[in-house]
């Protein structure tokens, strides 16, 4: 209820009285990573480690401005460490601030103890296909999954050219595993390059048709609103609502911001969730309270 509340005010707040109150603050612990993935390359982004002095100051900072949403992300963000501190540190003072919603990140590859209120997890498809992109890690990963005695995991499924044919089978797959509550499907985005993972947009459409053919049947937790714009590629970009912080920086929206083609390709479709959300669309806003 009171997240309800919350948001309700939040929105009246954002698109009637025009206020730029921030709602989510993405933290990069740190860019290392136990995986070398072929989408990405964010181990060689030079930067430090967040201190938990600094990640506090950026809670308190954050929190004083009115948000009240945190992503803990990386890299790997159950590799952080600093001295005695580890990851759940950083959640149990942001719930003791107040924050309504601290959402984790990770390759799953990491025993997931934490006491979040969401963990998204990534797998990238079925055992063959998602070894073949992220590295031989699918079984350990559901095992984590498995073991996990947090009440809200969700998966995190990017489309790429290399898995793109397997997404009702990993639906019907991901169904029978209990501790999943949802299936939260994205796009590769290029930040990169425009490579061999790519899906160029009229191939995208024709996926999004296929998912929202799909929702009745699986646990997707794309909403009707949420793939519709997707599908019209008319959702807000950059989301000014968002910051990303990497060290001493501070991005909005994402770590690539300023690129405007790569914003029109982008594929975190999290993002159209939300933008559907704040349109007060009922699938977006039901959704939202899933893993808000």
């Amino acid at each position: 209820m009171k997240t309800i509340i919350f948001g309700i005010k939040y929105i009246i707040g954002n698109k009637i009285l025009h206020r730029h109150t921030p709602l989510i603050a993405g933290l990069v612990l740190t860019n290392k990573c136990n995986l070398r993935c072929r989408h990405c390359q964010v181990t060689e982004r030079q930067t430090d480690d967040m201190s938990f002095t600094e990640i506090t100051s950026i809670l308190n900072d954050f929190y004083k401005e009115g948000g009240r949403t945190l992503y803990l992300e990386g890299g790997e963000p159950l590799l952080w460490h600093d001295g005695q501190c580890g990851i759940e540190d950083i959640v149990k003072y942001a719930h003791k601030k107040g924050f309504m919603a601290v959402i984790i990140y990770t390759n799953g590859t990491i025993k997931i103890e934490t006491s979040a209120d969401t963990v998204f997890i990534s797998v990238d498809g079925l055992r063959k296909t998602h070894d073949l992109i992220r590295g031989k890690s699918f079984d350990r990963i559901m095992e984590n999954i498995s073991n996990s005695k947090n009440p809200s995991l969700f998966i995190n499924f990017t489309i790429n050219n290399y898995n793109k044919n397997e997404i009702e089978e990993f639906c019907r797959y991901m169904g029978m595993v209990d501790n999943i509550k949802g299936i939260f499907f994205y796009f590769h985005t290029p930040y990169y390059g425009y490579d061999d993972l790519y899906i160029e947009a009229s191939e995208r459409n024709e996926i999004l048709f296929r998912l929202l053919n799909h929702k009745e049947k699986y646990k997707i937790l794309n909403s009707v609103s949420g793939i519709n714009s997707a599908i019209r590629n008319d959702w807000k970009r950059p989301l000014d609502i968002c910051r990303i912080y990497e060290n001493k920086n501070i991005y909005e929206c994402c770590r690539f911001s300023g690129n405007a083609r790569l914003c029109e390709d982008c594929g975190y479709l999290s993002y159209a969730e939300i933008d559907q959300a704040l349109k007060l669309k009922p699938s977006a806003v039901f959704n939202a309270f899933k893993y808000f």
